[in-house]
């Protein structure tokens, strides 16, 4: 499948969630809500976090990964079958919920690994800039191919029902030969979300400018924000799913 391809296939699947892009709304605008009222002013930004704030921050991180794993199932089988509904969202969010987690805890140890790598590095020959600053970008990039490396195992744990593991091993082979397609439809969605982030700073230049009130432009502001992020969370996930599910040779292992 083509970037084109994938994209208006994402696209088309992105319209016919409507149930998806509102629950994906909700979730997002309480929660932007709560970052709202509980995220400390400019005046006493040096406040350290409360701890209500990082028990919010943390709930959030695990509930992700739950409607995570429920979208990526809801549209997986809206692409396969042309329907599906919150019954799909609800079995995929339980079943592969920890695959996900596990996947996830593989790419933050990989970055971390990485970083610290790219930290000890410049610490340790600081006196030696023309060797650490080149070894630093070394290890960067390294973890950075690593991360676009296991950029599809989440559908091939979704899609396959594959472990940990297997998802992993699938995603490195599939990436490696599907690289340019891959970064192509990347390329794509950067550049539409660039778009839409422009718009919606002008959207939000416009409401503060009609609202004076600074509280009511950001509830306006976080309101339309998320409608947009939900909506294009379920297209950038549909696209890769389409473009996932046209790779025949994904099963011959």
């Amino acid at each position: 499948m083509r970037i084109g391809e994938s994209v208006s296939k994402g696209f088309a699947v992105a319209k016919k969630s409507t149930v998806l892009v509102l629950l994906l709304f909700v979730f997002g605008f309480l929660f932007s809500l709560l970052n709202l009222f509980l995220v400390p002013s400019a005046s006493d930004a040096a406040q350290a976090p409360s701890p209500a704030l990082i028990a919010v921050a943390g709930v959030f991180i695990f509930i992700t990964i739950y409607f995570q794993a429920g979208s990526m199932a809801f549209v997986r089988d809206l692409v396969k079958t042309g329907s599906a509904n919150l019954g799909n969202f609800n079995a995929g969010g339980g079943k592969y919920y920890l695959r996900l987690l596990m996947l996830g805890l593989a790419v933050s140890l990989i970055i971390g690994v990485f970083v610290l790598l790219a930290a000890l590095t410049v610490s340790l020959l600081q006196s030696l800039p023309v060797v650490s600053v080149p070894l630093a970008i070394l290890f960067a990039a390294l973890g950075i191919y690593f991360v676009v490396m296991l950029f599809l195992s989440p559908y091939a744990a979704v899609v396959d029902e594959m472990g940990v593991k297997a998802s992993i091993k699938l995603s490195m082979k599939l990436v490696k030969k599907n690289i340019l397609t891959l970064l192509g439809i990347s390329v794509v969605m950067i550049l539409i979300g660039f778009g839409i982030g422009l718009v919606l700073g002008a959207i939000l230049a416009g409401v503060s400018f009609v609202i004076k009130a600074e509280m009511a432009s950001q509830v306006v502001f976080a309101l339309l924000s998320s409608l947009v992020n939900a909506f294009l969370g379920v297209f950038v996930t549909a696209a890769f799913m389409s473009f996932y599910l046209s790779l025949a040779d994904r099963n011959n292992n």
